[in-house]
């Protein structure tokens, strides 16, 4: 089976990575270092004492990427749209389409280009930090799961095909309908530990072991839970408090994406995660003062940059 990673930065490169013992991978980033790094040495996959190159191909340019039978986004959600303009150039009828990234809008941005019947979405827990050109360091302590399920409810044998090749490479995952709650489970998670970890500049472990920031972080898993109770998506408050520590326990040195954004003073996805909670809640006339305030802060910190006295 080929397969197209669009987007290799920490999540892209782990699944790329994993996959290419059992299909014909291509990586694809606009990351000229990283990508040169993979083609030159390969991939270094690390967790902490244990280190393995892997073999992939690798490219910049999406022409290069050739036809493929599925396509996995793991690009960030501001990249979303020139990402998929340039994956067109590898995706044609029968390819899967497939987006695991975190937040909600990535599923709506493919819809602009790709058919409904070719689009999957849904998410994976595992969780990646880069630790230069061509080198990733695996965070997650077991092997976690991921799941994904069709945009128009009916799943194709193509799909079939790619969750047997996955299962194959090692991954835990399933087709599963009930992705939503799935979903919005992650959501608790990003939404907290994401903008907490960036805003305090703390590790997982560190935030959920800090009286102080872990008493907002119950506040932040309490707002998303009333709005996906709105929804139908029935996650108690408790429940979602109990999955985010079992997630933090698996994944405490963990520094999310959004604390790496701004140690490098990059636009953050903060519009896909509180944001975009936030948006929904209005629907149903639900205040979200926690998701509001840290969704502002992080806006304060990316417009000041450039000016920040330390």
């Amino acid at each position: 089976m080929k397969i197209a990673i669009i987007g290799a930065g920490a999540m892209g490169s782990l699944f790329g990575g994993i996959l290419a013992g059992s299909a014909d991978v291509c990586l694809y980033d606009v990351n000229e270092a990283h990508i040169s790094e993979i083609n030159k040495n390969g991939l270094l996959m690390s967790r902490g004492e244990e280190k393995r190159y892997v073999k992939v191909r690798a490219t910049t340019n999406p022409e290069e990427i050739g036809t493929v039978d599925a396509a996995i986004f793991f690009t960030k959600y501001t990249f979303m749209d020139s990402a998929l303009k340039d994956a067109l150039a590898c995706i044609k009828e029968h390819t899967v389409v497939l987006t695991l990234q975190n937040g909600l809008g990535c599923m709506d941005i493919l819809k602009k280009e790709i058919p409904e019947n070719q689009i999957y979405y849904g998410l994976t827990a595992y969780t990646s930090d880069m630790k230069g050109p061509g080198h990733i360091e695996l965070t997650t302590k077991e092997n976690v799961g991921t799941y994904f399920w069709a945009a128009d409810d009916q799943v194709s044998e193509e799909a079939r095909e790619l969750e047997k090749v996955m299962q194959k490479a090692g991954f835990n995952i399933q087709i599963t309908k009930d992705v939503n709650e799935k979903i919005w489970r992650k959501l608790m998670v990003n939404c907290s530990e994401n903008t907490l970890c960036a805003i305090l500049r703390l590790r997982v472990g560190q935030l959920v072991n800090t009286q102080e920031s872990f008493e907002i972080l119950k506040r932040i898993i309490n707002e998303i839970s009333d709005v996906a109770l709105a929804k139908g998506i029935m996650i108690s408050r408790e429940e979602g408090l109990k999955y985010v520590m079992e997630v933090s326990q698996a994944v405490e040195h963990h520094l999310p994406s959004m604390a790496l954004d701004v140690m490098k003073k990059r636009k953050t996805e903060i519009m896909c995660l509180n944001e975009a909670v936030i948006e929904e809640a209005k629907k149903y006339g639900i205040e979200t003062p926690a998701l509001e305030i840290t969704a502002q802060m992080i806006r304060a910190i990316e417009k000041n940059y450039e000016g920040q006295a330390f």
